[in-house]
């Protein structure tokens, strides 16, 4: 129930934005950036996503969903990028370490625990709000 929640907030968030920002056509996808760290069922998310619009403006649209790689900061060596993993194929795992690669001191997170949206496709030849939806109210 996690993604349902997350996914109504997604659906509020875009509302509003649409309401101040009309697109003229069909929402078809609504790109979204998940980071690594977030702890969420994709297919979840996209049914929750499915059901919640159902009448609204971004009916029928589709999450694509691109997945934000865990970026860390050390703030002892002053390192800055990637986690290194740790995996064990016999359990089916990889999960990033939050350890510095280079001095082994305690990191920040810098990326890679955010959900948000950043992008729409849409179909500039179809109707506005999709397909049976009611209009984008003006912002």
């Amino acid at each position: 129930m996690h993604e349902y929640s997350l996914a109504h907030a997604l659906l509020e968030g875009l509302t509003e934005h649409l309401g101040r920002h009309p697109v003229q056509g069909r929402v078809k996808a609504v790109h979204i950036r998940k980071g690594e760290l977030l702890i969420l069922s994709e297919e979840a998310l996209a049914e929750a996503w499915r059901i919640l619009t159902e009448g609204t403006p971004v009916a029928g649209s589709e999450l694509r969903i691109e997945k934000v790689p865990v970026q860390i900061r050390c703030p002892a060596c002053g390192y800055e990028g990637p986690a290194r993993y740790v995996s064990d194929e016999g359990w089916h795992f990889t999960v990033p370490v939050l350890a510095c690669p280079r001095c082994g001191g305690r990191t920040e997170v810098v990326a890679g625990r955010d959900l948000a949206i950043v992008g729409l496709t849409v179909d500039e030849g179809g109707p506005p709000g999709g397909e049976g939806a009611p209009p984008v109210p003006p912002g």
